[in-house]
């Protein structure tokens, strides 16, 4: 029955295993085949290699004849193409400073020139308030004087160096003048018939009683009519009043201005003259920088340059022809005694390394082994077994840092070390370089015999350029000398004005001005009263009523009349000294070029005369005078001295480019600095070469600190210490009677833990960083780029043979391609410092600015400084007086206006009032009948009481009639006021 239910296997199941089993069988004897192929192919390639490394001298020798071979072939085509690329892949000369865009010799380094001139500085101009009034006379000389010249023969003449009055002045024979210009004449007539007429009008004015007449008309009937009156005249007086003070002021300004300007004019020429000086100064400091300390810059660079050239030449031949290699072989070989010691020092520690790994390794294996045993057969717990698969025990000897199977025996690389310093592979290099050297000495000594010659050339053109700045110097020093000397002395011009008229005018026009400010005094006082002081009454008048301001107008009328010529003579004498002056001072300054005068005195002054002539000078071809208008107006837009030299043609900055300081430049191209042979020159022979390829094959010749990569200081998966914590948690967790035995082995295996770390972990990781420290330094100091011993020697001694065939085949033509271009540098420095000479001069050098500063202070000096204020002056006292012609008329006027009475303002007292029947007898021409008061008493006497008036003469009620004062009769206070 349970036969029966039990389910049958299936009909596959018994022929599965037989398959199975030849199916291994196969894939057995497959691997079989696979790993003797391998091990077969292995073999065949380490009998291989070791039948090919005794070639690789011999091939290496073969490849340097083909190189050498390769070389004279592009020798024979350098012959014929002279763009040679001198090194593969870099331009120009092949170095490496060039592809770094440095030059091949270092440009001068010039010092700036830095000026210490500190110019004076004139004071702040007072006449700025005064400038419209000159520029107003300016225009007024410009618009009437337009002939050439502006003055007849006679005016002005040349005395020295300087203007002055001419003899037609002095005599003040003004014929010419006026009959030229006929404005000028008509001005001159009006003046002086105002001269002339003006005391006749006084007289007149006087005697005749016109200054006492005035209409009195009928005050109280033409009250309002009096008072727009009044108020019109004393309008037009006060405008009238107003220009008075503004030609006063400006006489009295331009008064003190032209005393201030005779004062001042030493002191400001002084100032200039310092100037001047120091401008030379500076322009000759500035040339001597120029041509004299910056050439001697130069010239020091290059005889820097010229000493040290051998060296320079030797470096880049070196650099181009990779003869460093040589250097790089001979620090590598000088560093072999301090790569073998420190080489020794890793030999020892990995002996110590291997030694103490395999303690430390064996105690773990031991200390897990022991573990195990407790988990599985002390201690059967969960815990113990959960403690097993999560502490790493089973992987704590397998790190790769505790196995040092792949890490290369140190002794064998010590032993090839050892070799090459005992065998004094050193000295091989070292013959090298002195080799080398002698090429520099070579170079040395061929550059000796063309060096003196361009020291003598450069000492040459030191004196030349001294001479060009000597001459430069005195030209500049004779031309600005002259040029202030012409202008100083034009600063005094119409000194015989001052002379002339000497303290004498001063002291007349500060009368006239005097004279002026009291008449606007007066005026000024008339006018006050008039304004705001009482009417006329003719009965206790005021002191300040309008009766005074009669009196002040009386007193300013006679005043005017008697200083009125006066005034005016003394405006038209400033007049025509203004005239003259202006024409022989400011106009010619203005406009040299239209002004005929300026032209013929420009014409006597030539500063060609003046210059110095230097001995080595070519004469100059119809040079052209060198007038002072020409340098001033060249000053005046603040040009360069060189600039007024080179339009003179004194002297041109842009010659110094003719100079050829060296001679040997036009043969430089067919002279070779170098001409030794070269093609047997060796830097290491075949028997050095053959030893230092055994060398690079020796026992370090696959040295390289990456084949200590493995070492590493991580030599168990876990911390020794954490796991010694761990089993003493798990020991004291057990129970103790039941696992006593597993606590005590737990127990001793944490110990084991921490004394294994505190032995073995921190000696192992000092070990392993001081190896890798070593191997560093050992890397730096014997191999080249990074590469193994063996790859680096190759290479070097690849870069040396090729450096040897360059300097056999190219040498001597790459040395004089270095000559030349030291030649042609050389000759381009010269260009250069004759070009920044030349550009420096023209832009920098004695800027004209001072003299503009000297020009405006000095001959521009007597224009604003005694020409404007005399002109000025004029104008203020012309105005002055042309202003009392209306004040003397509105003054009348007025002056009539104010007498008038106005008596009934007298009444006010006696409260009576009169009207006259008929209207005034003043105004209508009525006869006057006397009012009378009832009894028999006058009109103007007050009746007793409350009487009605009885009038004697009229019709008109008492109470109507105008009432008077007693005491003064209305006939008596009018009888001198009728027509």
């Amino acid at each position: 029955m349970s036969q029966a239910n039990e389910p049958e296997p299936p009909a596959t199941a018994k022929p599965k295993a037989p398959r199975c089993r030849k199916r291994r069988q196969r894939r057995k004897r497959q691997i079989a085949y696979l790993a003797i192929c391998s091990l077969s192919v292995a073999v065949f390639g380490l009998a291989l290699a070791t039948l090919i490394r005794p070639a690789a001298a011999a091939d290496a020798d073969a490849e340097l004849d083909a190189d050498a071979s390769n070389e004279r072939t592009e020798k024979k085509g350098d012959d014929n193409n002279p763009q040679v690329e001198w090194r593969a892949g870099y331009a120009g000369h092949g170095t490496t400073h060039e592809q770094m865009g440095e030059l091949h010799w270092a440009p001068v380094d010039y010092t700036p020139y830095k000026p210490t001139v500190n110019y004076t500085r004139p004071p702040t101009a007072p006449t700025t308030a005064m400038n419209p009034i000159f520029n107003f006379t300016h225009k007024l000389y410009d618009s009437i004087i337009s002939d050439e010249p502006a003055l007849p023969p006679g005016y002005i003449v040349m005395q020295g160096d300087s203007l002055a009055l001419g003899p037609k002045f002095h005599n003040a024979d003004f014929r010419d003048l006026i009959a030229r210009y006929w404005l000028v004449l008509l001005f001159i007539l009006f003046l002086c018939v105002i001269i002339v007429v003006m005391p006749f009008v006084a007289v007149c004015y006087c005697c005749l009683c016109c200054c006492r007449r005035c209409r009195q008309g009928c005050p109280p009937c033409t009250s309002k009519q009096d008072a727009q009156r009044r108020l019109w005249c004393g309008v037009c007086l006060l405008i009238l009043i107003v220009g008075l003070i503004f030609g006063i002021v400006i006489a009295f300004v331009t008064n003190r201005l032209l005393d201030r300007g005779f004062d001042q004019a030493t002191v400001t020429m002084k100032r200039g003259s310092d100037d001047i000086c120091l401008f030379l100064k500076d322009v000759a400091d500035h040339v001597h920088h120029l041509m004299v300390y910056n050439y001697e810059e130069m010239q020091t660079h290059i005889s820097d340059e010229l000493s040290s050239a051998h060296k320079h030449i030797f470096l880049d031949l070196a650099d181009t022809s990779e003869s460093t290699s040589l250097g790089e072989l001979e620090r590598i070989l000088h560093n072999m005694p301090e790569a073998r010691q420190l080489m020794e020092q890793v030999a020892k520690m990995e002996t110590d390394l291997r030694f103490y790994g395999a303690q430390l390794r064996d105690g773990l294996r031991g200390m897990k082994r022991d573990i195990n045993f407790a988990v599985a057969n002390l201690c059967t717990t969960q815990e113990c077994q959960t403690f097993l698969s999560s502490s790493s025990i089973e992987l704590i000897d397998t790190s790769k840092c505790l196995h040092f199977d792949t890490i290369p025996n140190a002794t064998l690389y010590l032993e090839g070390l050892n070799i090459v310093v005992k065998e004094n592979y050193i000295k091989i290099p070292t013959d090298g370089l002195t080799r080398m050297e002698n090429v520099s000495l070579k170079v040395k000594e061929q550059l000796n015999s063309v060096t003196p010659s361009m020291i003598r050339d450069l000492n040459g053109g030191r004196d030349t350029f001294r001479s060009h700045a000597r001459r430069i110097r005195n030209q500049v020093d004779a031309v600005l000398s002259q040029i202030h000397l012409k202008t100083s002395r034009s600063s005094r011009s119409f000194d015989d004005v001052y002379d002339k008229f000497g303290n004498n005018r001063s002291v007349i026009s500060v009368i006239v001005c005097l004279l002026m400010i009291m008449i606007l005094g007066i005026l000024i006082v008339s006018l006050l009263c008039g304004c705001f002081g009482r009417r006329k009454t003719g009965y206790r008048d005021d002191c300040c009523s309008k009766a005074t301001a009669a009196n002040c107008l009386f007193l300013a009328i006679l005043l005017i009349f008697c200083m009125i010529s006066f005034i005016t003579l003394m405006g038209l004498v400033y007049f025509m000294i203004g005239l003259v002056t202006y024409q022989g001072a400011c106009a010619p300054l203005r406009d040299v070029d239209k002004n005929g005068l300026f032209r013929q005195l420009d014409s006597m002054v030539d500063l060609n005369r003046y210059l110095p002539r230097a001995d080595d000078a070519e004469p100059l071809k119809a040079a052209p005078p060198l007038r002072m208008s020409n340098a001033l107006k060249m000053c005046e837009a603040n040009q360069s001295v060189f600039d007024m030299l080179r339009a003179n043609r004194l002297y041109d900055i842009n010659e110094l480019k003719r100079i050829k300081v060296m001679s040997s430049e036009e043969d430089s191209d067919s002279t070779k600095i170098f001409d030794e042979d070269m093609s047997k020159t060796e830097l290491l022979t075949k028997e050095e070469f053959g030893k230092l390829e055994a060398m690079r094959q020796g026992g370090a010749a696959n040295y390289h600190s990456e084949l200590f990569k493995d070492l590493c200081s991580e030599f168990t998966p876990v911390n020794l210490n954490a796991l010694g914590e761990k089993m003493y948690a798990l020991s004291n967790s057990l129970e103790s009677p039941t696992f006593g035995w597993a606590r005590v082995s737990f127990w001793n295996e944490g110990l084991n833990a921490k004394s294994y770390y505190q032995n073995f972990i921190p000696k192992l990781t000092t070990i392993v960083e001081k190896m890798k420290s070593n191997m560093k330094r050992i890397d730096e100091l014997i191999l080249y780029e990074n590469r193994d011993f063996n790859n680096s020697i190759r290479l070097l001694l690849k870069a040396v043979r090729e450096s040897q065939n360059f300097i056999q085949t190219k040498g001597t033509r790459y040395i004089n391609e270095l000559g030349k271009n030291l030649t042609s540098t050389i000759s381009n420095m010269i260009d250069e410092y004759i070009s920044m000479v030349i550009d420096e001069s023209n832009e920098n050098v004695g800027r004209c600015e001072p003299l503009a500063y000297i020009y405006h202070q000095g001959v521009d000096l007597v224009c604003r400084s005694m020409v404007d204020p005399i002109n000025g002056y004029w104008v203020g006292v012309l105005l002055c007086a042309l202003l009392f012609l209306p004040i003397l008329y509105v003054s009348h006027r007025l002056m009539c206006l104010y007498k008038k009475v106005y008596p009934y303002m007298a009444s006010v007292a006696s409260h009576v009032d009169v009207v006259y029947e008929g209207g005034c007898p003043v105004c209508t021409g009525l006869p006057y009948v006397q009012q009378t008061c009832a009894g028999g008493q006058q009109a103007y006497c007050a009746c007793p009481g409350k009487e009605q008036g009885r009038p004697s003469g009229g019709a008109g009620p008492a109470d109507e009639d105008p009432v008077f004062d007693g005491q003064v009769s209305l006939l008596e206070m009018n009888k001198h006021k009728q027509d």
